[in-house]
């Protein structure tokens, strides 16, 4: 492929952000032309707008209604008592207060999952195909020794497990299953928590594969780190009283949408993609067979994440009113999850190669997982995206030289890796380190880091962002933040606990509904889907097997999607290619 020299205009209108080393680099403003188009400004803000009205006008209602049934007391003087009256209308007087936020006549349709979502299958369900769902991994012998941070035992599940089976023998039959949010301990301090308002926890939850091939919950440990003591630390599984077991479930669901919204969505997904835009604009010329093939997975992206940035992760932004970690601790989080490093923590850090799906998936050791629809169709739409790259590189690239004398490939790959520039680690796996300190030279290499790019930004991307309403619309199920400290439900006495306390308030909760139902506008609002995507070939070769990527390839695993999901318990649809956008762009 003849070599052409990329527009000089695009390394300054493209230029990297200087930024410090525990966030991935960005690019410094958004360029001419990256810009969201009004159509899609207009729709995305008529979701937001119509939310708010319907708020206002709902607890207009709920006001008045509770003035009227003598719910206020007007006892101070200095403001006539309005600011209790008002403080008392965000309260909750029970659980089900919350569906009187989804009327007819509002934009808010009620989740499903409000009918199920104390139940232990939706739980176990949530894990697999929810909106975090490359999360879960195998339960090792390890994990639950005598002495270790998660102590269970035959005693701690007498009676949950088959007949004459044991923790043992489950293991061995491959059917136990961990949550280990460890990157979570001690993220905040107990003087911070307080001054928040907020308490998140770093739980471990086991989950067992019944009889029935259903992932249901066992055991839960709210505290890692220094709470190692089962007094002041216990161990709660569906034996538990139910509304302690409910409660235990539910810090796990919180402290499971505050790791997703940070770590499995924000950077793995959206920041590091931008990395690799920024360098594919700066360093391809738009003729480049590359460029073509990647430009529309990063359409939006850009503006987007300006928007993430100036939103959620700021001073006073979304993370700090309302999310579980505040300012603080969301940095802190972000810092652990890409550097691996951070306060009084020591763990990995963001490598690129092990985001690929062949990979995680074998070190999560999840093949024999049943029910795992989001392994099941990634892995479809994995080996699609994998063949079509192959497809479209063999046209340019016929041996080894031909990847070494391509200046501008060379240029994107050590742009990638710089600490000037990129920044990324772990492009390769460490057995390729001569590639990525010299020269990218195997092209089943190249295909790998191309196939992981276009699977990120649309299909995982699609799994952990377009659900967000169908689970955390309805609060209770996923709450951003608890807002009581769970020293109570940690008693081992039977005292009574209580989880209304513990949820957003009422003025909380609709901030939480309209943000989510927002970022789960669906394609084609938020951009084309892998269906209806433009082809992006000039050559026509490339185009011929874009079209057979499109019109057979994606087709058919659309269609066995949908007649699986016919007979399915619980169809999963976030990794139907109708529903899978093109780019990462809301």
């Amino acid at each position: 492929m003849a070599n052409s020299v990329p527009d000089r205009r695009s390394l300054k209108e493209y230029e990297w952000e200087l930024t410090p080393d525990y966030v991935p680099p960005h690019i410094t403003e958004l360029p001419r032309g990256q810009g969201f188009s009004w159509g899609k400004l207009i729709k995305f803000n008529s979701i937001v707008a119509k939310g708010v009205l319907s708020f206002i006008v709902i607890e207009f209602f709920y006001f008045f209604n509770r003035l009227l049934k003598g719910k206020f007391k007007f006892q101070r003087t200095a403001d006539f008592g309005i600011a209790g009256a008002f403080k008392a209308i965000r309260e909750w007087d029970k659980i089900e207060d919350f569906k009187g936020f989804f009327k007819p006549w509002t934009s808010f349709d009620l989740p499903k999952v409000a009918d199920t979502w104390q139940d232990d299958r939706e739980f176990g369900q949530q894990r697999l195909c929810g909106i975090n769902p490359a999360f879960i991994r195998k339960c090792r012998a390890e994990d639950l020794a005598p002495e270790g941070k998660f102590p269970v035992t035959d005693q701690t599940v007498a009676g949950l497990l088959p007949s004459s089976s044991s923790l043992a023998e489950e293991l061995a039959g491959d059917r136990l299953y961990l949550l280990d949010y460890q990157i979570l301990s001690d993220i905040i301090t107990s003087d911070l928590e307080d001054q928040l308002g907020r308490y998140p926890v770093a739980p471990l939850c086991l989950l067992i594969v019944n009889k029935e091939q259903q992932l249901m919950p066992l055991a839960i440990r709210l505290q890692q780190g220094e709470f190692h003591d089962l007094e002041t630390n216990p161990i709660f599984t569906p034996s538990s009283p139910e509304p302690k077991w409910l409660m235990a479930k539910v810090a796990v669901a919180s402290t499971d949408i505050a790791y997703q919204g940070i770590v499995s969505h924000l950077l793995n997904t959206h920041l590091i993609i931008e990395t690799f835009a920024v360098t594919t604009f700066r360093q391809f010329s738009p003729q480049h067979l590359i460029f073509q093939l990647l430009r529309s997975h990063f359409f939006n992206t850009f503006a987007i994440n300006e928007m993430a940035r100036g939103i959620f992760l700021g001073h006073d932004g979304f993370f700090d009113n309302t999310g579980a970690l505040g300012y603080t601790g969301s940095n802190e989080l972000l810092e652990r999850a890409y550097t691996g490093k951070g306060k009084n923590y020591d763990g990995e850090p963001h490598l690129f190669y092990r985001t690929a799906l062949p990979v995680d998936l074998a070190a999560r050791e999840v093949s024999n997982l049943p029910g795992y629809h989001y392994r099941d169709d990634a892995l479809k739409i994995w080996n699609a995206i994998q063949a079509y790259v192959a497809d479209i590189l063999r046209l340019a690239y016929k041996s080894a030289a031909d990847l070494l004398n391509d200046a501008e490939l060379q240029a994107w790959k050590q742009e990638l890796v710089s600490p000037n520039y990129g920044k990324l680690a772990g492009l390769l796996p460490p057995e390729k380190a001569d590639q990525i300190n010299g020269a990218l030279t195997d092209l089943e290499d190249l295909t790998t880091i191309l196939t992981t790019v276009i699977f990120t930004a649309s299909a995982q991307h699609s799994a952990v962002n377009f659900g967000q309403y169908e689970y955390a619309g309805w609060v209770p199920n996923m709450p951003f933040a608890t807002y009581k400290p769970f020293t109570d439900l940690l008693r081992q006495k039977e005292n009574p606990v209580d989880l209304l306390p513990r949820l957003p308030d009422r003025l909380l909760t609709i901030k939480q509904m309209v943000l989510v139902k927002a970022l789960s506008m669906p394609t084609p609002d938020s951009s084309p889907s892998l269906l209806t995507m433009a082809n992006p070939f000039e050559d026509p070769a490339a185009q011929k097997f874009f079209q057979d990527f499109q019109l057979v390839q994606l087709q058919k695993i659309e269609q066995e999607i949908t007649e699986r999901n016919a007979s399915a318990a619980v169809p999963y649809i976030r990794l139907l290619p109708s529903q899978i956008a093109q780019s990462i762009a809301i």
